[in-house]
């Protein structure tokens, strides 16, 4: 199947995710910066930013009887709903529980979102166009997250617009999925692999996860704050934080390309290296001018996005293709257990060290990680390559484990190519 009869087929799905993307974008990046206007400390706003990752892996693991019980159509517009509901709830209660609160129920219900939109191109994707599908979900996904942060500028942040626009941004990304003519996905199925069984397959996958959920949930939880203190306006906060978001896509290809030659360990010793560097530039970004800083942005977001990605390829490497999916549930656990942590952290590193303490917070993450794959180097030998699955790029905000039945590099049955009818899929849309 082409490229262009893929997309044709995916439009209505790829229209919602865009929405809902450009939607989250703008309300993660707008909320951090009007917290600290209402003056909230540093602390709230990083307690506010991990209430929104408790509540997203909560919704990862829970939403799926909803979604079986009343269809995923029903499912998407009751979360779409109550998502923009929430939205709008902020401008009503500003108090830091109010927004904590909220900020859970926001995530569980943008998971619930999330898992409506990957089982559904799952359903619509085929043996043959499963890898194209998760590319272009990708490509949609970091294109609109990064088109969120300049919608910022298109409001006062002092004003409750920006609450207006994303909430219309998640009730307008119900429409396309709505008005679709597409039968209903098969139900969603759940398959768990545990923590500790995922740390005996891959220490070094298990914990790059925990690692690489602390760097990016603390980067988006709390970068709008540090570029804030650094002095920028919201122009250039936008700039700050949707250049970290773009870099991301420009370097999945390159570094997985390295990473499906040589050790996979070695070149994440060397991602982790790089971005310690690129936040001890930042730390230190206060004492030099503008300029340079949106260049290291830059480096740091399209190193650390390829962090998640090349753990769950090398822990792919050792587990057969019929474990992909239940590793991926432990894998988006672990990465969720960082994000969450990471923007409080990253609050705490603030209140000692200034805005610097964000990226200081990273560059100590990236340093621990780098000795422990060192250490695990000495003791387990690489994957060689042929025995080694392909690196596939992966979205840079969580994906719940429904994404992983799209990676080509999971198993499917004899029957995944046909509907329960017997037709083709693709002839089922």
């Amino acid at each position: 199947m082409s490229v262009t009869s893929t997309l044709r087929i995916l439009s209505s799905l790829l229209m919602s995710v865009a929405l809902l993307m450009l939607g989250h974008g703008v309300f993660s990046t707008f909320l951090a910066l009007r917290a600290s206007m209402e003056g909230f400390g540093n602390d709230v706003v990083g307690w506010i930013a991990s209430a929104y990752y408790i509540g997203l892996i909560a919704g990862t693991f829970k939403c799926g009887a909803l979604v079986n019980r009343i269809g995923h159509i029903r499912a998407f517009a009751a979360f779409s709903a109550i998502s923009a509901a929430s939205m709008l709830a902020f401008a009503l209660f500003v108090h830091p529980a109010a927004w904590i609160a909220l900020r859970i129920i926001l995530g569980f219900n943008l998971a619930g979102l999330y898992m409506v939109t990957e089982s559904w191109l799952n359903a619509r994707a085929t043996s043959e166009t499963r890898g194209k599908v998760l590319s272009i979900y990708m490509t949609i996904t970091y294109l609109a997250l990064t088109g969120g942060q300049f919608l910022i500028n298109t409001a006062d942040v002092a004003s409750s617009a920006l609450f207006i626009v994303s909430a219309v941004m998640l009730v307008l990304s119900l429409v396309p999925v709505a008005l679709t003519r597409s039968s209903h996905p098969e139900p969603v199925e759940s398959s768990y692999m545990s923590l500790r069984a995922l740390f005996a397959v891959s220490p070094v996958a298990a914990v790059g996860c925990i690692a690489g959920g602390v760097i990016l949930g603390s980067m988006f939880g709390m970068g709008p704050i540090y570029a804030k203190e650094l002095g920028m306006d919201t122009r250039g906060i936008s700039f700050f934080m949707g250049i970290a978001v773009v870099a991301g896509l420009f370097t999945q290809v390159p570094v997985g390309h390295l990473s499906d030659r040589f050790d996979r360990r070695s070149v994440i010793v060397a991602i982790t290296i790089g971005s310690a560097l690129m936040a001890l530039a930042l730390v230190f970004q206060h004492k030099l001018n503008f300029v340079p800083t949106y260049l290291w942005i830059a480096l740091y977001g399209g190193l650390t996005a390829t962090l998640y990605p090349l753990c769950v390829a090398y822990a792919n490497d050792y587990l057969e293709p019929g474990q992909v999916v239940a590793a991926s549930s432990s894998l988006v656990f672990a990465f969720g257990i960082g994000a969450a942590a990471g923007p409080t952290a990253a609050a705490i590193a603030m209140r000692y060290y200034g805005p610097g303490g964000l990226f200081l917070l990273s560059f100590a993450i990236c340093l621990i990680y780098t000795a422990f794959i060192i250490y695990r180097m000495r003791i387990r030998h690489w994957a060689p390559v042929v025995e080694k699955d392909p690196y596939v790029p992966m979205p840079e905000v969580i994906a719940t484990p429904l994404a992983s039945e799209i990676d080509p590099r999971a198993e499917v049955d004899f029957r995944y190519d046909f509907t329960d009818e017997g037709e083709p899929r693709d002839a089922a849309t």
